[in-house]
């Protein structure tokens, strides 16, 4: 009975321990752009993600030019942070067209309004599978987790709170995004089929 259940629960546990392994969480800080104070929108795949009206900004270099706002506080890792529109908080999107990932985490600010609400959707073949919806400071950023699982497009929307910086625009500051690819039912079959190969031998070791 015993050497009957040992097959399964060995396919099993490969099954799980490959899941696991082949995950590799990324974290994007965006510090690896070449941004000035005014910034650029990323109009190409970054990570192999596609970035819809995110446009990243040289913190440092935008406090020293223009004074303090939450594009500098929402900095956690010097020194380039993202923000939706131009200051304007129009909807933003991040896709996956080839391979669906898992959103774990990310921290957010708002720009130049605190109290800022946050609505994050998650998609996946255009069915909404998560929505939720943070407040964020303008004068600190908020780690926040979301562990999104299995999406292909994430939707960013922000609005309200109450003005902290001149401008008062409903734009949220965003760094050190937290994912990872779903790993392809391929490298599952694979881990099965090792354990078949190994069953035999694994058989004839405790006859």
């Amino acid at each position: 009975m015993k050497a009957r259940l040992f097959l399964p629960i060995a396919v099993s546990v490969l099954f799980a321990f490959c899941a696991i392994s082949t995950r590799s969480q990324t974290v994007v800080t965006f510090d690896d752009l070449t941004e000035t104070a005014s910034g650029s929108f990323i109009t190409t795949p970054y990570h192999s993600l596609v970035w819809s009206n995110f446009l990243c900004l040289n913190s440092i270099s935008s406090n020293a030019k223009f004074g303090p706002d939450g594009t500098y506080y929402g900095m956690v890792s010097a020194s380039n942070v993202v923000i939706n529109g131009s200051f304007f908080g129009t909807t933003a999107e991040i896709d996956s067209p080839s391979n669906n990932f898992s959103f774990l985490s990310v921290y957010l600010a708002g720009a130049q309004r605190s109290n800022l609400n946050i609505e994050v959707e998650g998609f996946r073949s255009g069915g909404l599978l998560y929505d939720t919806t943070v407040v964020a400071s303008a004068t600190s950023p908020t780690l926040f987790t979301f562990n999104y699982f299995d999406i292909d497009q994430l939707v960013f929307n922000s609005s309200g709170g109450q003005t902290a910086f001149f401008g008062g625009q409903e734009s949220l500051v965003m760094d050190n995004f937290t994912f990872e690819f779903v790993p392809e039912p391929s490298t599952l079959l694979l881990a099965g089929l090792g354990a078949l190969t190994l069953w035999p031998f694994l058989k004839r070791k405790r006859s």
